[in-house]
């Protein structure tokens, strides 16, 4: 297994009371997850923190990592997660609407693999190639399918309208993906905090400027990220775990 090294921040910007975004890795694992409460006053920051938790519950206490099938493992801590909370919204009525995107990746034999439910992004940085990829795919409304004309204001929103959330249904479908990494790559996942404010183009720009080469460098790349952010309005949680292979 490759070593990872990992920073993360999460703050709760500067307009929402309170911050509902979750996020954990595990050094030796080389595993990380984030996760984007739902709802607002539904407990959303409850359902971030569910997530997360039962996500590396069954990860460590199933011994899943690393496997031949760690993307599927992923997948399968993230529909245990699901079930927990749903299991919850049925017990307890106040809880009943709460729910989170919960994205996770694991870099394993020169691969990173990666699983999610929501909006919460994954992307691969290769500096020595000045390149950024996004690797995950929104789960939202589908703008080209909405007459802008006839439902403007759906139009409007779609993009931040969540058609696939953990805590939605029972019988849920994460999205899985493996892809070679190198020494040097960077993984980011984060939450539409971050992405919503800084687009692809800037993050790729501070990450082939900043010395990532040292723990210090990564560490105000990851301050630099979230300055941004709140500079450029704040106006959701900010959240993101930053993994440098090496």
């Amino acid at each position: 297994m490759q070593h990872v090294f990992f920073t993360s921040r999460s703050h709760r910007g500067k307009v929402k009371r309170n911050n509902q975004d979750c996020l954990a890795y595990l050094d030796d694992l080389a595993f990380a997850a984030i996760a984007d409460g739902v709802g607002g006053s539904a407990y959303g920051e409850v359902a971030s923190q569910l997530s997360i938790d039962a996500c590396l519950d069954y990860l460590v206490s199933e011994k899943a990592l690393p496997s031949s099938n760690t993307h599927k493992e992923l997948s399968n801590a993230i529909k245990v997660a699901n079930e927990e909370i749903i299991t919850i919204q049925r017990n307890e009525p106040k809880y009943a609407k709460m729910s989170s995107t919960l994205t996770c990746f694991c870099v394993c034999d020169s691969e990173l693999h990666y699983a999610w439910v929501g909006d919460s992004r994954v992307y691969l940085l290769r500096p020595s190639k000045e390149s950024i990829t996004m690797l995950s795919s929104d789960h939202t409304l589908d703008r080209s399918k909405i007459d802008p004309q006839m439902a403007p204001q759906l139009y409007k929103r779609a993009a931040s309208i969540l058609t696939r959330t953990v805590g939605s249904i029972l019988l849920l479908k994460p999205d899985t993906g493996l892809i070679p990494v190198e020494t040097g790559d960077l993984v980011l996942a984060c939450t539409d905090g971050l992405t919503n404010m800084v687009p692809d183009e800037l993050i790729l720009e501070y990450t082939t400027k900043a010395d990532i080469d040292t723990s210090e460098g990564l560490e105000k790349l990851a301050d630099r990220l979230l300055d941004r952010a709140l500079d450029c309005g704040g106006v959701d949680n900010i959240s993101f775990v930053l993994a440098k292979i090496t």
